[in-house]
């Protein structure tokens, strides 16, 4: 089974709008990329200012706190012999006994050779030579420290084990040189503080990148649908009037055919075929007189007679169906039953038509538009359905006039544009009838027979009703539906 049922349809400039959203998700990815990368390198670059600050700081508190223990030593040191054991007790049990930062801030001393002094916090160094220490990649701690301070003091930056933790920790070593006793005295702070300030920072930095990312992706998705929805209603505003104009023009392009239509129906029936049938009397005079004569009537004059009768059949059958008369004289009711009758005396196909017991006259345009239904159904059932009864309902109910018309012929193809087409004014044409009157107009066909359904809302012409009402009830008789 195959079905056909007309609806308007929404159609959007996809592509402005296409075009649009795509500006917009350039437009954003081109922010958030300058502003991520932008936001990167300034971030960058104040986390490595700030980076160097606290190491500067970490430094110049290793220079005061070095000071400060040279200085607390320096009256023993000054006044020692180069040898004197007892002033070297008395500096290293200072040396051990001053301490910052907790547990994590010691001084250390060594003395040229490698040899471990003095280190409160590994008193196993003490006593024996560390001068091959490395790190892990293989650099020589006590030498470089060694080295740095007979340099006049420097420093270094290397792991090693972190008394509050017990574990491996960045440190940066400052160390001076008692040259007199050839020793190496120095220091260190362990850097993991520094490193946790920067990673904290550095994620709150990250942190306010995504926020900055969430924001502009909302941004971009909001203007996309402000941009969806504006363009959605200005389209639709525009595809409403447009609508309107161009069913509005077609309904005109209709009525403009109809009254044509009529126009030319009315004069074949009032004109051209008063004068053939003025001259049918005519030729039938002349038989007459000719027989009156006791003449034969000759073959040429009968033949013309017998043409002449046709030509008006024909031309009244032409005007019918241009536009039959009896559908302004006597309603639709009358129209679809002569219409149904002709139909079934020529092709032989049983007809019945129901309709409503009202009493209601419908405005022109809606039995125009009916009647042309009914017409051009049974056209495409005498061409096409081979149908051997048809049904024609007609019936109005509170809010809908419905036209139902029903054949058992073998249905057709309602995709196969060319048998459409084929079918008289077209199923497409009676369907933009139907819908100018806010209607619906549906085809449903199979093999068992097609079925053509049009209903039309009584809003489209309750007002004529009314109107009417108002003038029958002052002329106080009723009109007829139908008979």
């Amino acid at each position: 089974m195959t079905m056909i049922k007309t609806n308007k349809r929404m159609i959007l400039p996809i592509k402005l709008l296409f075009i649009a959203v795509i500006q917009v998700l350039l437009t954003a990815l081109i922010t958030y990329v300058l502003v991520t990368n932008e936001y990167r390198e300034l971030s960058s670059q104040s986390l490595d200012t700030l980076e160097h600050f606290l190491v500067e700081q970490k430094k110049q508190e290793l220079k005061n706190y070095t000071a400060l223990a040279v200085l607390a030593v320096d009256h023993l040191y000054q006044t020692s012999e180069l040898d004197n054991d007892v002033a070297k007790k008395l500096v290293t049990n200072i040396l051990d006994k001053m301490t910052y930062n907790g547990e994590d801030g010691y001084f250390f001393v060594y003395d040229d050779k490698g040899n471990a002094i003095s280190h409160p916090k590994q008193p196993f160094r003490i006593g024996k030579n560390w001068w091959e220490l490395e790190d892990g990649k293989g650099n020589k701690i006590i030498q470089i420290l060694i080295s740095n301070a007979k340099a006049g003091g420097d420093f270094y930056h290397y792991p090693w084990t972190k008394p509050s933790n017990k574990k491996i920790s960045e440190k940066i070593g400052y160390s001076v040189y008692l040259e007199k006793w050839k020793w190496m005295i120095g220091t260190g702070v362990y850097l993991d503080n520094v490193n946790l300030q920067l990673s904290q920072l550095q994620f709150e930095i990250d942190e306010h990148i995504n926020k900055t990312k969430n924001i502009i992706l909302i941004l971009a998705l909001s203007s996309i649908f402000v941009i969806f929805l504006f363009g959605v209603t200005v389209n639709l505003r525009q595809k409403k009037q447009t609508d309107e104009k161009i069913t509005e023009l077609g309904q005109r392009i209709v009525n403009v055919q109809e009254d044509e239509n009529r126009h030319i129906a009315r004069e074949l029936h009032d004109g051209i075929i008063q004068i053939l049938v003025s001259i049918k009397f005519s030729l039938e005079a002349t038989k007459m007189h000719l027989s009156k004569a006791v003449q034969e009537v000759p073959k040429p004059l009968q033949h013309a007679e017998d043409n002449l009768v046709i030509a008006i059949d024909e031309i009244r059958r032409i005007s019918h169906h241009m536009h039959p008369q009896i559908l302004d004289e006597l309603g639709l009711s009358a129209a679809i039953d002569t219409l149904s009758a002709d139909f079934s005396d020529r092709i032989g196909v049983s007809i019945k038509v129901f309709k409503p017991r009202a009493r209601n006259l419908l405005p022109d345009f809606i039995n125009t538009t009916l009647y042309r239904i009914v017409q051009e159904s049974l056209i495409n059932i005498e061409k096409h359905a081979k149908a051997e009864h048809v049904e024609i309902s007609l019936s109005f109910d509170k809010n809908w006039l419905t036209l139902i018309i029903t054949d058992d012929g073998k249905g057709f193809d309602i995709n196969s544009v060319s048998e459409i087409n084929d079918c008289g004014i077209g199923l497409r044409n009676l369907a933009e009838r139907v819908e100018y009157h806010l209607g619906e107009f549906s085809v449903v066909s199979s093999s068992k027979g097609t079925t053509i359904t049009a209903k039309i809302p009584k809003s489209s012409f309750e007002n004529y009703f009314n109107q009417t009402r108002v003038k029958n009830n002052d002329n106080n008789g009723d009109i007829e539906f139908g008979q």
